[in-house]
C-alpha cells in the first residue's frame, strides 16, 4: 500500500491541476460507486454491495488523506466538493441505467379509465382494475407492474386521457407470476 500511496503522492505533486484532475475524478468515482452501493444494501444484493463499499471506502481514504495533507491548497479543496457533487449525479445516472427496479403503477381516472386501460394494454401492459370511491364517487383504480423505465410511457399515456388522472409508483422488491411490460411470467 505504501508504494500505491508513494506513486500517487509524487504524481499528485508534480502538477497542482493533474492533482487536483486525480482527486476530481477519484472522488466521482467513489461517490458514485457509494450511490451504486445503496440501490444494492436496498435490493439485499450483500456481496456485490460489500465489494462496492471496500474499493469506494479504499478510494476515499487514499484521497480523502492527500487532501488534508495540504488543506491548504484550495484547487484541491474545489476538486474534491466538485467531484462528490458530479459523482452524486453520475451514480444516480448509472443506477438508472443499470438497474431493473420493478414497480407498481396506480392510475386513478374517474371518466376516462376505460381508454387508459385499453391503451395499456394494447401498448403490452397487464393492468389490473379496482373499484374505489374517493371524494367525487366513484373511480377506477388501474394498475401496471413494470420495469421503472417504463413508468413515462405509462404517464405519458394515461394523462393523453385524462389529464386530472392521479398516479403513483412504488419499488416492488419481488415478484412471482402474473404479466409484466407484455412478457409473460411462467405460472
Amino acid at each position: 500500500m505504501g508504494n500505491i500511496m508513494d506513486v500517487l503522492n509524487r504524481v499528485m505533486d508534480s502538477n497542482i491541476y493533474i492533482g487536483a484532475g486525480i482527486i476530481f475524478l477519484s472522488r466521482i468515482l467513489d461517490v458514485s460507486m457509494g450511490t451504486f452501493r445503496v440501490q444494492m444494501i436496498v435490493r439485499r444484493k450483500k456481496l456485490i454491495a460489500g465489494v462496492l463499499g471496500f474499493f469506494e471506502v479504499l478510494i476515499f481514504i487514499l484521497i480523502v488523506s492527500k487532501v488534508i495533507q495540504n488543506i491548504g491548497n484550495w484547487l484541491n479543496v474545489i476538486a474534491y466538493c466538485g467531484g462528490f457533487a458530479v459523482g452524486n449525479v453520475v451514480g444516480i445516472y448509472i443506477s438508472e441505467k443499470i438497474s431493473k427496479e420493478i414497480i407498481s403503477v396506480s392510475i386513478i381516472s374517474q371518466n376516462k379509465w376505460k381508454e387508459i386501460e385499453n391503451r395499456l394494454r394494447d401498448e403490452g401492459f397487464g393492468v389490473t382494475r379496482n373499484v374505489g370511491y374517493g371524494k367525487d364517487g366513484e373511480v377506477q383504480v388501474l394498475r401496471a407492474i413494470c420495469e421503472r423505465t417504463y413508468f413515462p410511457k405509462v404517464r405519458e399515456i394515461s394523462l393523453e386521457y385524462d389529464r386530472k388522472a392521479f398516479i403513483t409508483s412504488y419499488l416492488i422488491t419481488g415478484k412471482y407470476g402474473g404479466r409484466m411490460n407484455g412478457i409473460k411470467s411462467k405460472l
